[in-house]
């Protein structure tokens, strides 16, 4: 359905969708800060006349295995909503075009890694060249990593069995041996491969420690990791194993504002629609640099305006999307970070929003301008001043602090400070206190 139009309409209406999409493929390179160089050719490149292939994400250039080459895992780090599983997402798809064995999984405390990567094993398996040595050497894989199994069925399908109960088998040594005879295997068909991992920072320490070490010790051969986690994950990943600090490591942060414009203006342009200048600041305030709320804003703008080509969105488009906008974010977004918290975690954030309304009332009074710039002072707090307005010691709500921050719901952009990890949270929070004490 996306980038579909109405056949029946001369004027090709626009679908929203279709917006959307290239809108967060925009945001998907800018907001890696990096340079968009050169990258390997897919497997489909079979002129030298085509010329160079250019990668949707920029880091891939760092994954292309050569003489020397040592596979250094590459881990994107950023707050919920900045768009690292769409980058990994982008990754596998990208890596896969160029031939290599890539698959995704999403990490869960209560799923063993074993079973993760040889899922990513079997997914990667099935768009395989044939005649490949990888493809192969899967044929004839059948072994345990950990509690998760591959098989391969009278198909010739890569499948996976997960055991019930203890495990039977080293997973450390399970996951070298694999490693190595497909890493070996890469080598020769001139690919790579990767296994691309999110929420990292929701695996035991144990299994943590277990994956470092297994991709240190084959870290000569052309296979790498590709995760992401939340801000605090290269610390959880050193403790784990020092290996870890060698790790390539990707900060995802908010978009500055020229580039908020241009993700916005952009893919409209390419539609034959524009944005009046009062619609597109809206829209850029609105944001605050985050990019799940730039794609939620102008999608829904997108969608209240229904544009045609050669039309423009006007700020009453805006002002008729805010609502909408506003609905999903108090019932999803921010009510599902509410829900989730304890007693003493809300008492925690109550403390945070009241420290914050009050930096904000001494700016208006000391005459403080432009209180509405991308990021302002009152967004963040000194944890000691929670501290002391809870009356105790900072070492007692140490460990709520450290809660909210493992829940993606705080975090702390700098020593001794503390903010909401998405824009407008504090005001749900005193919006829905107000509520709750009518």
């Amino acid at each position: 359905m996306i980038g579909q139009f109405e056949d029946d309409d001369v004027t090709e209406v626009v679908n929203f969708r279709h917006f959307t999409s290239i809108l967060y493929f925009n945001l998907l390179l800018k907001y890696t800060h990096a340079d968009k160089s050169v990258c390997s050719r897919s497997r489909d490149d079979s002129s030298q006349a085509s010329g160079p292939r250019r990668s949707t994400c920029p880091h891939l250039q760092y994954c292309r295995p050569r003489r020397g080459w040592e596979a250094n895992p590459l881990i994107y780090v950023g707050l919920r909503g900045m768009g690292k599983t769409v980058l990994l997402a982008t990754a596998v798809k990208e890596l896969q075009d160029r031939g290599w064995l890539a698959g995704y999984a999403e990490a869960r405390r209560d799923v063993e890694p074993g079973v993760a990567v040889a899922n990513i094993i079997a997914e990667g398996s099935r768009l395989l060249d044939g005649e490949k040595k990888l493809r192969r050497v899967l044929r004839g894989v059948t072994r345990s990593i950990g509690r998760g199994r591959l098989e391969v069925n009278a198909s010739g399908t890569v499948a996976v069995e997960v055991e019930v109960g203890p495990t039977r088998t080293d997973l450390f040594g399970d996951l070298v041996r694999l490693f190595g005879e497909l890493g070996e295997a890469a080598r020769e068909d001139g690919v790579g491969v990767a296994l691309l991992i999110d929420e990292l920072q929701t695996l035991k320490r144990a299994d943590q420690t277990t994956l470092i070490q297994a991709f240190a010790k084959v870290r000569s051969f052309p296979i790498v990791l590709i995760g992401a986690g939340l801000p605090y994950l290269p610390e959880d990943l050193s403790k784990a194993n020092t290996y870890a600090e060698r790790f390539r490591y990707e900060r995802i942060d908010r978009l500055p504002m020229i580039d908020v414009r241009e993700a916005i203006v952009a893919p409209a342009m390419d539609e034959g629609v524009s944005w009046s200048p009062d619609a597109l600041q809206r829209v850029i305030d609105a944001s605050s640099g985050y990019p799940y709320f730039v794609q939620l804003y102008a999608s829904e703008t997108w969608e209240a305006a229904a544009p045609r080509v050669g039309t423009e969105i006007t700020m009453a488009h805006v002002e008729q999307a805010e609502g909408p906008v506003h609905q999903q974010l108090d019932v999803g977004l921010y009510a599902a970070r509410y829900d989730r918290m304890t007693p003493s975690e809300r008492e925690y954030v109550n403390t945070m929003v009241g420290l914050m309304e009050a930096g904000a009332e001494r700016l208006e009074e000391a005459r403080v301008p432009d209180l509405s710039s991308f990021y302002t002072a009152n967004e963040r707090v000194r944890s000691g001043d929670v501290a002391r307005a809870l009356d105790r010691q900072i070492t007692q709500v140490g460990p709520v602090r450290d809660r909210l921050i493992h829940k993606g719901i705080i975090h702390s952009p700098a020593r001794d400070r503390l903010e909401f990890s998405v824009p407008g949270f504090a005001d749900y929070v005193r919006r829905r206190g107000e509520a709750e004490n009518l």
